[in-house]
């Protein structure tokens, strides 16, 4: 009973954690959609691609993302809510300059 248990924590674990992060990033899309591309005047996509996935973690691990926003988007305005640069961090680093993803429609 207990390794049963055990497999369908590790396969509800396994199932869940892709989707959410899929979320996450499809939030911050729609935050940079609504918040920051009429700011900023141009899209997520061209903004992922200043830096690389791993430029992105250290920002967001540092609590430097919203600074790198800034230098990128001087007018971006402040971001306070932590689940809203959790959602912009994902969205960002998915387009990343090394990701090798490619936005399906602008």
């Amino acid at each position: 009973m207990n390794k049963f248990i055990y497999c369908l924590f590790i396969f509800t674990a396994f199932v869940t954690l892709p989707s959410s992060l899929s979320a996450s990033t499809v939030r911050g899309k729609i935050y940079y959609s609504k918040v920051l591309k009429p700011i900023c005047g141009f899209d997520g996509n061209h903004m992922g691609k200043k830096h690389t996935m791993n430029e992105w973690r250290h920002f967001y691990n540092n609590n430097q993302l919203l600074l790198a926003i800034k230098i990128l988007c001087p007018q971006a305005p402040e971001i306070s809510d932590p689940n809203d640069l959790l959602n912009l961090y994902h969205f960002l680093s998915s387009f990343a300059s090394d990701s090798g993803n490619v936005p399906s429609c602008n």
